[in-house]
């Protein structure tokens, strides 16, 4: 382990870890507990953590393993499966968490919880060309990005969601209804999957670390000493504010019976800070929405010119990755909300699995590490045909029969097993 010289300073940690909560931090994270809450009810804590166990814990463990192999997802997943794996993995999961899914989600969620609020009739392909052509210019300039991230837009938001918890815990708005959902565990761990912020760990952990070596950290261990304080210092501001989110919304179900997702989450910052909050809250959500969109924008001109060795530009990656998520967001939140949730329920298990096994000794687990990783994509096809519609299908009445498979969680035993028996024959044949 390296000195403790270098550790960068407090304030450059504190301005890395809070741009890269805002970078996840975004409108997943601000829909999906309060409509959690209101379900779950009484249950609200439970359904919370199935919420932490996907999304926060799942960032930790993206993050250690970025310091751990100091290696991006590309690097990662290449290694595992081969270049093409990795190249085809790497490009499906940067397409979902960048200009195919979350641009258009945020910016148009933008449009529809923030502009429209106050300007119904102002319209959302105006709202989108503003949000893109600001998207692009913060995010073009790579050497400034996590600076004007950290230091001007992330403390207003992380200022604002403080305010709106504590006050919501110390005055709540209604009380919290003495039922709850029938599982709220698995309706955690769905919306967990929502907000897609295990994927994206994975994803900046590559950013973070060409951040690092911008700011003089190029020693491998001391890369790595950096990561070990500003991973887990994410994870716990996302779980910090998504059990708090998911409280404000179990405390409101009763006064907003009918509210839908998005609308709700509005309403209770309405209800808890009133008229002003109401207009707080638009301001920051567009806040959110934004870091969120020039985070992953950043992350997508350096993963892609990662992979093409340099033959695709930084700049011409932002550019083409605004105007696609510009064309996309113009179909709509809840379009786009609904085409999301099958293809993360694809991806995200694979990702937990490589994410995971990377926390070890890869030469010593690489077969088992293959073995859960295939076992987990197979599993997760009856998932993403079930998200799809086609809920009668033969790899859907599989997984439900398998253990945790009522918690959306049924490849994790078949992958463990497999894993394991994987390393023992992998063993067995180099005797």
């Amino acid at each position: 382990m390296e000195k403790r010289s270098d550790l960068l300073s407090f304030g450059a940690l504190a301005v890395i870890s809070a741009a890269l909560f805002s970078g996840h931090f975004g409108v997943g994270d601000v829909i999906f507990p309060p409509i959690l809450g209101k379900g779950a009810g009484a249950a609200w804590f439970t359904a919370a953590m199935g919420y932490g166990i996907i999304n926060s814990l799942g960032v930790l463990v993206a993050y250690l393993a970025v310091a751990r192999q100091q290696k991006t997802l590309l690097e990662m997943s290449s290694r595992t499966l081969g270049r093409a794996f990795g190249v085809v993995f790497t490009t499906i999961c940067m397409l979902i968490i960048g200009p195919v899914f979350i641009l258009p989600r945020v910016s148009s969620a933008t449009h529809e919880m923030a502009v429209a609020l106050f300007f119904p009739d102002f319209p959302l392909v105006a709202t989108l060309a503003v949000f893109f052509v600001l998207n692009y210019w913060v995010a073009c300039n790579r050497a400034q990005v996590i600076d004007r991230l950290g230091k001007v837009l992330s403390p207003a938001l992380i200022v604002f969601m403080a305010i709106l918890i504590i006050k919501g815990i110390v005055s709540p708005i209604g009380p919290v209804p003495a039922t709850g959902c029938e599982n709220p565990l698995a309706d955690g761990v769905i919306n967990g999957y929502n907000t897609m912020n295990a994927l994206g760990a994975a994803l900046f952990g590559g950013w973070v670390l060409k951040e690092l070596h911008m700011r003089g950290i190029t020693n491998k261990d001391a890369q790595t000493l950096n990561l070990f304080y500003i991973g887990p210092a994410v994870a716990l501001a996302l779980l910090v504010t998504s059990t708090g989110i998911t409280y404000l919304g179990a405390t409101a179900a009763t006064v907003f019976p009918e509210a839908d997702i998005g609308v709700y989450t509005v309403l209770i910052a309405e209800g808890v800070l009133g008229a002003v909050g109401k207009a707080v809250f638009a301001l920051l959500l567009a806040f959110a929405c934004f870091t969120t969109s020039v985070g992953l924008t950043s992350t997508a001109g350096d993963v892609f010119q990662e992979m093409s060795g340099g033959k695709l530009q930084y700049k011409a990656i932002v550019a083409v990755s605004s105007v696609v998520g510009f064309g996309i967001g113009t179909i709509g939140l809840g379009k786009i909300v609904g085409y999301t949730v099958p293809w993360l329920m694809l991806v995200y298990p694979a990702i937990i699995v490589l994410l995971v096994g990377s926390l070890f000794d890869f030469d010593k687990f690489k077969p088992a590490l293959q073995g859960a990783i295939v076992t987990a994509v197979i599993l997760s096809i009856g998932d993403f045909l079930g998200a799809m519609g086609m809920a009668d299908n033969p790899f859907s009445s599989l997984t439900a029969k398998l253990p945790l498979g009522g918690q959306g969680l049924g490849w994790l035993v078949p992958a463990l097993v497999v894993g394991a028996l994987a390393m023992f024959f992998a063993g067995r044949s180099k005797k």
